[in-house]
């Protein structure tokens, strides 16, 4: 019984040390004085996670970081640089604009061949 409940207490500890330690750090622009027609797609910021002596953890808490910059943006980024601190590993980014539904098939219009008048 008492090996079971420190088995319990170090997979918690291992999980709290897994999950945390990456966060969206610099959003640009305060959300309250965005305009009304703000377009998230362009933003940029900065991310950050903690470095670790452990590859595993290291890869770990970077995958984290992409998927919190991944729904910052609601989708696409761009990075735009890394800088580490010795702690913090620090990743701008920028956010990609949503694709455009192409309305018309590439196969469907016809190419006109360049005048020669």
């Amino acid at each position: 019984m008492k090996n079971i409940k420190i088995m319990m207490l170090a997979a918690v500890a291992v999980t709290g040390f897994l999950a945390g330690c990456s966060s969206i750090d610099k959003p640009v622009g305060a959300e309250t004085y965005r305009p009304a027609n703000f377009d998230a797609s362009f933003a940029q910021g900065e991310a950050s996670y903690t470095t670790s002596v452990f590859s595993i953890l290291e890869r770990h808490r970077r995958a984290d970081t992409y998927k919190k910059i991944f729904e910052f943006c609601n989708g696409k980024f761009q990075t735009l640089g890394e800088s580490d601190d010795g702690e913090t590993m620090h990743i701008r980014f920028a956010c990609l604009p949503k694709e455009t539904v192409q309305t018309q098939s590439s196969y469907s219009t016809q190419q006109k061949s360049p005048s020669l008048y």
